[in-house]
């Protein structure tokens, strides 16, 4: 049950805590306006100093989270095995192409879909000799041993209707595995979500808690065996940049990209700074499900 639902606003459910943005379009509409000019636009390019500073700060960060890094690399590396030793692996979403490109240089046997149109021709103009292996389609009708999916499912309007066709297209024993933002603050309040680079409207649908996510994915024949959880540092400094008051690195979410009106160096180099204190009520998150029967 969710409390107190507004147009525009997330609201939390009453027994899981998970928080539900409220719209009057759909997911797929507003999601595709947003990628579609993301994907098209060259323009923004990494600026190297800000990457230096920031990979510079990024590993102070780790040298105080080490254990859970660990932990977590070790989910990734997980799942990297059991999709280049599978028969067959699809990913669902796969964006840029950055895991799903490097899963093939590494001999997976692994195909892309993905419900951008402008996704699959950058990477097909990108990776002409992996061309065949992507598609712009809202059909499942291959049977695979794995699927995985990458910032994809807290996108949805109907995880559902994800969750029944990743049932129906995995074999007996199958593997699904997703990595999203999954809230780990016990207690958050609403001027804390505004400063959240991952209440990100309108389109991020769903952040689920691990409770809610788990009762979903069971209900769908769905058993998590393996989950790991990393308190992402760019999600630190993004979150901090807008508590600053620098907007558009909503719009451009990478923290070493061009960030309007963020020119200065000195401001820069305070907020990743900042970053490494900074609370964030969501964690980047793994799991590993198993198909039941």
């Amino acid at each position: 049950m969710l409390a107190n639902p507004e147009v525009d606003n997330y609201c939390i459910c009453s027994s899981c805590n998970s928080a539900n943005y409220i719209s009057d379009r759909s997911a797929e509409v507003e999601n595709s306006i947003y990628f579609n000019s993301v994907y098209s636009n060259r323009s923004r390019q990494i600026i190297g100093t800000r990457r230096k500073s920031f990979v510079e700060f990024e590993r102070i960060y780790s040298r105080f989270h080490r254990k859970e890094i660990r932990h977590f690399q070790f989910a990734l590396d997980r799942i990297s095995k059991t999709i280049c030793g599978a028969e067959a692996s699809v990913e669902i979403g796969f964006g840029y192409g950055h895991e799903l490109i490097q899963f093939l240089k590494n001999g997976a046997n692994i195909y892309g879909i993905d419900l951008s149109e402008e996704a699959v021709s950058a990477f097909k103009a990108q990776y002409p000799e992996y061309s065949e292996k992507v598609c712009c389609s809202t059909n499942w009708d291959s049977v695979v041993d794995v699927l995985y999916s990458n910032a994809l499912f807290e996108h949805l309007d109907h995880p559902s209707d994800f969750l029944r066709k990743a049932f129906a297209m995995l074999r007996p024993g199958g593997t699904l595995m997703m990595r999203l933002p999954l809230i780990t603050l016990d207690k958050y309040s609403r001027r804390h979500i505004s400063f959240d680079i991952n209440f990100w409207k309108p389109c991020h649908r769903v952040l689920y808690t691990l409770k809610g996510l788990k009762t979903l994915l069971e209900a769908h024949g769905f058993k998590i065996v393996e989950s790991a959880a990393y308190a992402y540092y760019g999600y630190k400094v993004m979150s901090s940049m807008l508590k600053h008051g620098y907007q558009d690195v909503t719009y451009v979410r990478d923290p070493c990209l061009p960030i309007a009106n963020l020119d200065s160096e000195w401001a820069y180099t305070k907020l990743l700074v900042k970053g490494l204190v900074t609370k964030t009520i969501c964690s980047d998150f793994t799991i590993i499900a198993a198909k039941a029967g």
